[in-house]
Protein backbone atom coordinates (compact mmCIF):
# COMPACT_ATOMS: atom_id res chain seq x y z
CA UNK A 1 0.00 0.00 0.00
CA UNK A 2 2.84 2.24 0.92
CA UNK A 3 4.52 1.97 -2.34
CA UNK A 4 1.65 2.17 -4.15
CA UNK A 5 0.42 5.36 -2.50
CA UNK A 6 4.07 7.10 -3.02
CA UNK A 7 3.53 6.03 -6.66
CA UNK A 8 0.25 7.97 -6.78
CA UNK A 9 2.27 10.97 -4.92
CA UNK A 10 4.67 10.78 -7.79
CA UNK A 11 2.49 11.45 -10.41
CA UNK A 12 0.98 14.40 -9.12
CA UNK A 13 -2.52 13.09 -6.55
CA UNK A 14 -3.13 14.37 -3.70
CA UNK A 15 -2.91 11.35 -1.15
CA UNK A 16 -3.80 10.83 2.36
CA UNK A 17 -4.77 7.29 3.95
CA UNK A 18 -5.06 5.49 7.23
CA UNK A 19 -3.33 2.96 9.24
CA UNK A 20 -3.73 1.25 12.98
CA UNK A 21 -0.56 2.36 14.51
CA UNK A 22 2.20 4.64 13.64
CA UNK A 23 5.43 3.11 11.74
CA UNK A 24 8.54 4.69 10.68
CA UNK A 25 7.33 3.47 7.06
CA UNK A 26 4.11 6.30 7.68
CA UNK A 27 6.69 8.93 8.77
CA UNK A 28 8.55 8.24 5.59
CA UNK A 29 5.42 8.97 3.83
CA UNK A 30 4.39 11.88 6.03
CA UNK A 31 7.83 13.90 5.09
CA UNK A 32 6.82 12.87 1.17
CA UNK A 33 3.71 14.82 1.28
CA UNK A 34 0.70 12.24 1.98
CA UNK A 35 -1.21 13.16 4.75
CA UNK A 36 -1.76 10.40 7.45
CA UNK A 37 -4.46 9.36 9.84
CA UNK A 38 -3.93 7.14 12.74
CA UNK A 39 -6.86 4.59 13.40
CA UNK A 40 -10.07 4.21 10.80
CA UNK A 41 -12.57 6.91 11.35
CA UNK A 42 -15.13 8.04 8.85
CA UNK A 43 -13.78 11.71 9.49
CA UNK A 44 -10.56 11.15 7.88
CA UNK A 45 -12.70 11.05 4.67
CA UNK A 46 -14.91 14.43 5.35
CA UNK A 47 -15.34 14.97 1.44
CA UNK A 48 -15.58 13.18 -2.16
CA UNK A 49 -12.22 12.17 -3.40
CA UNK A 50 -11.93 10.77 -6.87
CA UNK A 51 -10.84 6.66 -5.10
CA UNK A 52 -10.09 5.15 -2.40
CA UNK A 53 -7.95 2.36 -2.12
CA UNK A 54 -8.33 -0.36 0.61
CA UNK A 55 -5.95 -2.98 1.43
CA UNK A 56 -6.90 -6.92 1.49
CA UNK A 57 -6.99 -6.38 5.22
CA UNK A 58 -9.86 -4.07 5.35
CA UNK A 59 -13.45 -5.53 5.51
CA UNK A 60 -17.03 -4.12 3.94
CA UNK A 61 -17.74 -2.04 7.87
CA UNK A 62 -14.77 -0.14 7.55
CA UNK A 63 -16.18 3.16 8.67
CA UNK A 64 -13.69 5.03 5.49
CA UNK A 65 -15.33 2.73 3.25
CA UNK A 66 -18.76 3.11 4.43
CA UNK A 67 -17.89 7.14 4.21
CA UNK A 68 -16.77 6.35 1.06
CA UNK A 69 -19.75 5.09 -0.15
CA UNK A 70 -21.75 7.87 1.05
CA UNK A 71 -19.45 10.50 -1.07
CA UNK A 72 -19.98 8.50 -3.96
CA UNK A 73 -16.37 8.07 -4.04
CA UNK A 74 -14.90 5.24 -6.54
CA UNK A 75 -13.72 2.26 -4.04
CA UNK A 76 -10.99 -0.11 -5.67
CA UNK A 77 -8.54 -2.64 -3.84
CA UNK A 78 -5.14 -2.28 -3.90
CA UNK A 79 -4.90 -5.55 -6.18
CA UNK A 80 -7.21 -3.90 -8.91
CA UNK A 81 -5.33 -0.91 -8.24
CA UNK A 82 -1.90 -2.65 -9.27
CA UNK A 83 -3.36 -4.40 -12.01
CA UNK A 84 -4.51 -1.43 -13.84
CA UNK A 85 -0.91 -0.49 -13.57
CA UNK A 86 0.63 -3.84 -14.94
CA UNK A 87 -1.77 -3.06 -18.17
CA UNK A 88 -0.15 0.27 -18.79
CA UNK A 89 3.29 -0.77 -18.40
CA UNK A 90 5.72 -3.50 -19.71
CA UNK A 91 5.57 -5.65 -16.11
CA UNK A 92 7.48 -7.80 -14.60
CA UNK A 93 6.10 -9.50 -11.94
CA UNK A 94 7.59 -12.19 -8.85
CA UNK A 95 5.18 -14.78 -7.23
CA UNK A 96 5.76 -17.37 -5.00
CA UNK A 97 5.78 -18.07 -1.46
CA UNK A 98 9.59 -17.51 -0.85
CA UNK A 99 11.71 -15.75 -2.16
CA UNK A 100 9.78 -12.61 -3.72
CA UNK A 101 11.31 -9.63 -2.15
CA UNK A 102 14.99 -10.50 -2.50
CA UNK A 103 14.25 -11.66 -6.53
CA UNK A 104 12.66 -8.70 -7.39
CA UNK A 105 15.14 -6.52 -5.82
CA UNK A 106 18.07 -8.37 -7.56
CA UNK A 107 16.23 -7.74 -10.83
CA UNK A 108 15.11 -4.27 -10.79
CA UNK A 109 19.50 -3.91 -10.02
CA UNK A 110 20.36 -5.45 -13.24
CA UNK A 111 17.40 -3.68 -15.07
CA UNK A 112 18.45 -0.39 -13.16
CA UNK A 113 22.21 -1.50 -13.62
CA UNK A 114 21.46 -1.41 -17.86
CA UNK A 115 19.70 1.54 -18.01
CA UNK A 116 16.47 0.16 -18.29
CA UNK A 117 15.23 2.72 -15.71
CA UNK A 118 12.06 0.94 -14.11
CA UNK A 119 9.23 2.04 -11.87
CA UNK A 120 9.34 -0.88 -9.02
CA UNK A 121 6.84 -1.80 -5.97
CA UNK A 122 8.47 -4.18 -3.90
CA UNK A 123 7.34 -5.53 -0.66
CA UNK A 124 10.61 -4.09 1.48
CA UNK A 125 12.83 -1.00 1.67
CA UNK A 126 16.13 -1.36 -0.11
CA UNK A 127 19.44 0.71 0.71
CA UNK A 128 19.62 0.91 -3.11
CA UNK A 129 16.42 2.90 -3.02
CA UNK A 130 17.16 5.04 -0.27
CA UNK A 131 15.54 2.75 2.36
CA UNK A 132 12.48 2.95 0.52
CA UNK A 133 10.04 0.49 -1.21
CA UNK A 134 9.46 2.42 -4.42
CA UNK A 135 11.45 3.71 -7.16
CA UNK A 136 9.92 5.65 -9.98
CA UNK A 137 11.04 5.05 -13.20
CA UNK A 138 11.07 7.34 -16.58
CA UNK A 139 11.19 3.95 -18.73
CA UNK A 140 7.98 1.65 -20.25
CA UNK A 141 9.14 -1.04 -17.25
CA UNK A 142 7.12 -2.09 -13.88
CA UNK A 143 8.57 -5.14 -12.04
CA UNK A 144 6.00 -5.52 -8.87
CA UNK A 145 6.39 -7.99 -6.22
CA UNK A 146 3.35 -9.89 -6.78
CA UNK A 147 1.60 -11.15 -3.95
CA UNK A 148 -1.03 -14.76 -3.71
CA UNK A 149 -2.56 -13.53 -0.83
CA UNK A 150 -6.33 -13.36 -1.43
CA UNK A 151 -5.83 -14.38 -4.86
CA UNK A 152 -4.57 -10.34 -5.37
CA UNK A 153 -2.14 -11.45 -8.08
CA UNK A 154 -5.16 -12.79 -10.29
CA UNK A 155 -5.98 -9.19 -11.10
CA UNK A 156 -2.07 -8.54 -12.46
CA UNK A 157 -1.53 -8.96 -16.58
CA UNK A 158 2.07 -9.27 -16.78
CA UNK A 159 4.39 -9.49 -20.02
CA UNK A 160 6.83 -11.60 -18.06
CA UNK A 161 5.90 -13.48 -14.79
CA UNK A 162 8.72 -14.85 -12.32
CA UNK A 163 7.04 -17.89 -10.09
CA UNK A 164 10.44 -18.69 -7.35
CA UNK A 165 8.04 -21.72 -5.87
CA UNK A 166 4.75 -22.69 -4.68
CA UNK A 167 3.98 -23.74 -1.13
CA UNK A 168 1.41 -24.26 1.27
CA UNK A 169 0.98 -20.48 2.05
CA UNK A 170 -1.74 -18.29 2.63
CA UNK A 171 -3.90 -21.36 3.11
CA UNK A 172 -6.88 -19.06 4.76
CA UNK A 173 -7.64 -18.32 1.19
CA UNK A 174 -7.40 -21.05 -0.71
CA UNK A 175 -7.92 -24.13 1.79
CA UNK A 176 -4.98 -26.76 0.47
CA UNK A 177 -1.70 -26.36 -1.28
CA UNK A 178 -4.12 -28.07 -4.41
CA UNK A 179 -6.40 -24.22 -4.06
CA UNK A 180 -2.61 -22.80 -4.02
CA UNK A 181 -1.66 -24.83 -7.41
CA UNK A 182 -4.61 -24.48 -9.46
CA UNK A 183 -4.67 -20.17 -8.75
CA UNK A 184 -1.06 -20.05 -10.02
CA UNK A 185 -2.28 -22.17 -13.30
CA UNK A 186 -5.00 -19.24 -13.49
CA UNK A 187 -2.42 -16.71 -12.84
CA UNK A 188 0.14 -18.01 -16.21
CA UNK A 189 -3.43 -17.42 -18.07
CA UNK A 190 -2.91 -13.67 -17.48
CA UNK A 191 0.99 -13.54 -18.80
CA UNK A 192 1.21 -11.65 -22.32
CA UNK A 193 1.15 -14.74 -25.20
CA UNK A 194 3.86 -12.82 -26.26
CA UNK A 195 6.01 -12.62 -22.86
CA UNK A 196 7.08 -15.48 -20.96
CA UNK A 197 6.67 -17.37 -17.56
CA UNK A 198 10.06 -17.91 -15.43
CA UNK A 199 10.03 -21.24 -13.42
CA UNK A 200 11.87 -22.54 -10.95
CA UNK A 201 12.98 -26.39 -12.71
CA UNK A 202 13.23 -27.56 -8.73
CA UNK A 203 10.07 -26.63 -7.35
CA UNK A 204 7.02 -29.58 -8.24
CA UNK A 205 4.51 -27.97 -7.36
CA UNK A 206 5.28 -25.28 -9.96
CA UNK A 207 5.77 -27.73 -12.74
CA UNK A 208 2.26 -29.56 -11.79
CA UNK A 209 1.04 -26.00 -12.31
CA UNK A 210 2.45 -25.49 -15.79
CA UNK A 211 0.66 -29.35 -16.45
CA UNK A 212 -2.62 -27.50 -15.70
CA UNK A 213 -2.07 -24.29 -17.26
CA UNK A 214 -1.10 -26.39 -20.66
CA UNK A 215 -0.94 -22.47 -22.05
CA UNK A 216 1.31 -21.16 -25.21
CA UNK A 217 2.99 -18.59 -23.50
CA UNK A 218 6.75 -19.03 -23.62
CA UNK A 219 8.43 -21.41 -20.85
CA UNK A 220 12.20 -20.59 -19.48
CA UNK A 221 13.03 -22.55 -16.58
CA UNK A 222 15.71 -21.85 -14.02
CA UNK A 223 17.63 -24.14 -11.62
CA UNK A 224 17.82 -27.21 -13.82
CA UNK A 225 20.90 -27.60 -13.96
CA UNK A 226 23.91 -26.48 -11.80
CA UNK A 227 23.32 -22.63 -12.04
CA UNK A 228 26.51 -20.50 -12.29
CA UNK A 229 27.37 -19.15 -9.17
CA UNK A 230 26.72 -15.60 -8.29
CA UNK A 231 29.12 -13.85 -6.44
CA UNK A 232 26.28 -12.47 -3.44
CA UNK A 233 27.00 -11.18 0.11
CA UNK A 234 23.67 -12.28 1.11
CA UNK A 235 23.76 -16.22 1.94
CA UNK A 236 22.66 -19.45 1.44
CA UNK A 237 21.49 -21.46 -2.22
CA UNK A 238 18.12 -20.50 -1.66
CA UNK A 239 19.65 -16.68 -2.63
CA UNK A 240 21.60 -18.59 -6.23
CA UNK A 241 18.33 -19.53 -7.18
CA UNK A 242 17.17 -15.83 -6.99
CA UNK A 243 19.73 -14.09 -8.70
CA UNK A 244 18.94 -17.34 -11.71
CA UNK A 245 15.43 -16.16 -11.72
CA UNK A 246 16.07 -12.42 -11.89
CA UNK A 247 18.87 -13.04 -14.48
CA UNK A 248 16.71 -15.36 -16.94
CA UNK A 249 14.11 -12.65 -16.82
CA UNK A 250 16.86 -10.06 -17.05
CA UNK A 251 18.18 -11.59 -20.62
CA UNK A 252 14.84 -11.92 -21.94
CA UNK A 253 14.99 -7.77 -21.34
CA UNK A 254 18.33 -8.11 -23.24
CA UNK A 255 20.80 -7.35 -19.89
CA UNK A 256 23.88 -8.59 -20.49
CA UNK A 257 25.23 -11.05 -18.11
CA UNK A 258 28.62 -8.89 -17.16
CA UNK A 259 26.28 -5.73 -16.34
CA UNK A 260 23.50 -8.13 -13.93
CA UNK A 261 26.69 -9.73 -11.84
CA UNK A 262 27.95 -5.97 -11.46
CA UNK A 263 24.75 -5.04 -10.51
CA UNK A 264 23.95 -7.60 -7.59
CA UNK A 265 28.13 -7.93 -6.41
CA UNK A 266 27.62 -5.47 -3.42
CA UNK A 267 23.88 -6.37 -2.72
CA UNK A 268 23.99 -6.93 0.93
CA UNK A 269 19.90 -7.53 1.42
CA UNK A 270 17.08 -5.58 2.00
CA UNK A 271 15.27 -4.80 5.39
CA UNK A 272 14.59 -7.69 7.52
CA UNK A 273 15.73 -10.25 4.89
CA UNK A 274 18.63 -11.68 7.31
CA UNK A 275 19.39 -8.02 8.03
CA UNK A 276 22.25 -7.56 10.47
CA UNK A 277 21.55 -5.90 13.46
CA UNK A 278 24.87 -3.47 14.93
CA UNK A 279 24.70 -2.59 18.30
CA UNK A 280 25.32 1.24 18.87
CA UNK A 281 28.07 2.99 21.09
CA UNK A 282 31.11 1.17 22.27
CA UNK A 283 29.94 -0.23 25.69
CA UNK A 284 27.03 -2.19 23.31
CA UNK A 285 29.40 -3.36 20.66
CA UNK A 286 31.96 -4.51 23.65
CA UNK A 287 28.80 -6.53 25.54
CA UNK A 288 27.80 -7.97 21.93
CA UNK A 289 31.84 -9.04 21.15
CA UNK A 290 31.28 -12.59 19.40
CA UNK A 291 27.62 -12.53 19.08
CA UNK A 292 25.94 -11.33 15.25
CA UNK A 293 22.58 -10.21 15.38
CA UNK A 294 19.93 -10.58 12.63
CA UNK A 295 16.40 -9.55 11.81
CA UNK A 296 14.45 -11.81 9.46
CA UNK A 297 10.95 -12.14 8.19
CA UNK A 298 10.31 -15.77 7.57
CA UNK A 299 7.38 -17.10 8.71
CA UNK A 300 6.61 -19.89 7.14
CA UNK A 301 8.07 -23.81 7.89
CA UNK A 302 10.11 -23.64 4.31
CA UNK A 303 11.66 -20.48 5.02
CA UNK A 304 12.59 -21.00 8.45
CA UNK A 305 14.68 -24.01 7.81
CA UNK A 306 16.41 -22.09 4.66
CA UNK A 307 17.15 -18.58 6.75
CA UNK A 308 18.72 -21.30 9.64
CA UNK A 309 20.44 -23.12 7.15
CA UNK A 310 21.69 -20.45 5.78
CA UNK A 311 23.42 -18.80 9.20
CA UNK A 312 24.73 -21.82 9.69
CA UNK A 313 26.01 -22.53 6.68
CA UNK A 314 27.91 -18.94 7.24
CA UNK A 315 29.01 -18.99 11.01
CA UNK A 316 29.63 -22.76 11.33
CA UNK A 317 31.35 -21.83 14.35
CA UNK A 318 28.85 -20.46 16.54
CA UNK A 319 25.81 -21.27 17.90
CA UNK A 320 23.05 -20.44 16.33
CA UNK A 321 19.84 -18.82 18.61
CA UNK A 322 16.41 -18.61 16.70
CA UNK A 323 13.91 -15.79 18.30
CA UNK A 324 10.61 -16.99 16.85
CA UNK A 325 7.10 -14.74 16.46
CA UNK A 326 4.65 -17.04 14.82
CA UNK A 327 2.65 -14.88 12.54
CA UNK A 328 -0.95 -15.37 11.92
CA UNK A 329 -3.16 -17.99 13.91
CA UNK A 330 -4.77 -19.82 11.14
CA UNK A 331 -1.16 -20.45 9.56
CA UNK A 332 0.39 -21.68 12.53
CA UNK A 333 -2.88 -24.33 12.77
CA UNK A 334 -3.01 -25.71 9.01
CA UNK A 335 0.88 -26.22 9.41
CA UNK A 336 1.43 -26.94 13.19
CA UNK A 337 3.17 -30.11 12.04
CA UNK A 338 5.30 -28.72 9.46
CA UNK A 339 6.55 -26.21 12.36
CA UNK A 340 7.58 -28.74 14.70
CA UNK A 341 10.52 -29.97 12.32
CA UNK A 342 11.10 -26.56 11.52
CA UNK A 343 13.74 -25.24 14.10
CA UNK A 344 15.84 -28.69 14.09
CA UNK A 345 18.80 -26.99 13.23
CA UNK A 346 18.71 -24.34 15.95
CA UNK A 347 21.52 -24.45 19.19
CA UNK A 348 18.56 -22.70 20.88
CA UNK A 349 15.40 -21.38 20.51
CA UNK A 350 12.58 -18.78 22.15
CA UNK A 351 9.30 -18.68 21.06
CA UNK A 352 7.12 -15.93 21.41
CA UNK A 353 3.11 -15.72 21.38
CA UNK A 354 1.56 -15.63 18.09
CA UNK A 355 0.94 -12.23 16.56
CA UNK A 356 -2.80 -12.06 15.44
CA UNK A 357 -3.15 -9.98 11.93
CA UNK A 358 -5.54 -7.53 11.93
CA UNK A 359 -8.28 -8.48 9.28
CA UNK A 360 -6.84 -11.84 8.90
CA UNK A 361 -7.81 -13.93 12.05
CA UNK A 362 -11.26 -15.70 11.51
CA UNK A 363 -11.44 -17.06 15.07
CA UNK A 364 -11.82 -13.72 16.70
CA UNK A 365 -10.62 -15.00 20.13
CA UNK A 366 -8.47 -13.47 22.87
CA UNK A 367 -5.31 -15.33 23.10
CA UNK A 368 -6.66 -17.52 26.10
CA UNK A 369 -9.53 -18.52 24.86
CA UNK A 370 -7.95 -20.47 22.02
CA UNK A 371 -6.77 -23.81 23.59
CA UNK A 372 -10.73 -23.85 24.28
CA UNK A 373 -11.96 -23.52 21.23
CA UNK A 374 -9.19 -26.34 19.82
CA UNK A 375 -6.91 -24.17 18.08
CA UNK A 376 -2.89 -24.60 18.55
CA UNK A 377 -1.29 -21.75 20.02
CA UNK A 378 2.74 -20.61 20.31
CA UNK A 379 3.07 -22.83 23.61
CA UNK A 380 1.69 -25.87 22.26
CA UNK A 381 4.05 -25.78 19.96
CA UNK A 382 6.31 -25.44 22.42
CA UNK A 383 5.17 -28.25 23.89
CA UNK A 384 5.69 -30.31 20.62
CA UNK A 385 9.24 -29.23 20.00
CA UNK A 386 10.36 -29.27 24.11
CA UNK A 387 13.78 -29.91 24.35
CA UNK A 388 17.05 -28.40 26.08
CA UNK A 389 17.79 -25.21 25.40
CA UNK A 390 14.34 -24.40 24.01
CA UNK A 391 12.53 -21.85 26.09
CA UNK A 392 8.82 -20.10 25.28
CA UNK A 393 8.86 -16.50 27.24
CA UNK A 394 5.81 -13.50 26.22
CA UNK A 395 7.95 -10.22 28.33
CA UNK A 396 10.77 -8.74 24.97
CA UNK A 397 12.92 -7.76 27.93
CA UNK A 398 13.33 -11.35 29.25
CA UNK A 399 14.21 -12.42 26.02
CA UNK A 400 16.65 -9.87 25.86
CA UNK A 401 18.14 -10.88 28.98
CA UNK A 402 18.14 -14.47 28.04
CA UNK A 403 20.30 -13.57 24.74
CA UNK A 404 22.87 -12.29 26.53
CA UNK A 405 23.94 -15.38 28.35
CA UNK A 406 24.64 -16.70 24.89
CA UNK A 407 27.99 -16.07 23.99
CA UNK A 408 29.86 -16.97 20.86
CA UNK A 409 26.24 -16.95 18.77
CA UNK A 410 24.38 -15.60 15.99
CA UNK A 411 20.88 -14.71 17.38
CA UNK A 412 18.19 -14.27 14.68
CA UNK A 413 14.64 -12.39 15.72
CA UNK A 414 12.45 -14.57 13.32
CA UNK A 415 8.75 -13.61 11.85
CA UNK A 416 6.81 -10.86 10.67
CA UNK A 417 4.69 -9.62 13.25
CA UNK A 418 5.77 -6.91 15.21
CA UNK A 419 8.99 -8.72 16.56
CA UNK A 420 11.08 -6.77 14.50
CA UNK A 421 9.72 -3.27 15.79
CA UNK A 422 10.44 -4.58 19.35
CA UNK A 423 13.96 -5.56 18.79
CA UNK A 424 15.09 -2.37 16.77
CA UNK A 425 13.71 -0.27 20.09
CA UNK A 426 16.19 -2.37 22.10
CA UNK A 427 19.18 -1.66 19.62
CA UNK A 428 18.14 1.94 19.41
CA UNK A 429 18.35 2.06 23.21
CA UNK A 430 21.70 0.81 23.15
CA UNK A 431 20.95 -2.71 25.38
CA UNK A 432 22.47 -5.32 23.35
Amino acid sequence: MSSLAQYYLAKGWHVSGSDLVESEMLEKLKKAGLEIFIGHKAVNLLEKVDRVIFSAAIKDDNPEIEQAKILGSEIISYAKALGELTRQYITITVSGAHGKSTTTALLSLMMIKAGLDPTVIIGTRLKEFKDNNFRLGQSRYLVVEADEYNKSFLEFFPTIAIITNIDKEHLDTYGDLNGVINNFAKYFKNVASVGALVINAKDENSEKALKIWNGKTKVVKFGAKKIDSWSLKIPGKFNQLNAEAAWQSAKLLGVEKSVAEKSVSNYSGSWRRMEELVPKGQAALRQAQGKKFFTDYAHHPTEIKATIKALKESFPKKKLVVVFQPHQLERLNNLFEDFISSFDGADKLILMPAYQVAGRESSGLPAKALATAGQKTAKDLFEAIKKEGFYYLKNFAQIVKLTKEFSNSVVVFMGAGDIDNEVRKYFKSKLF
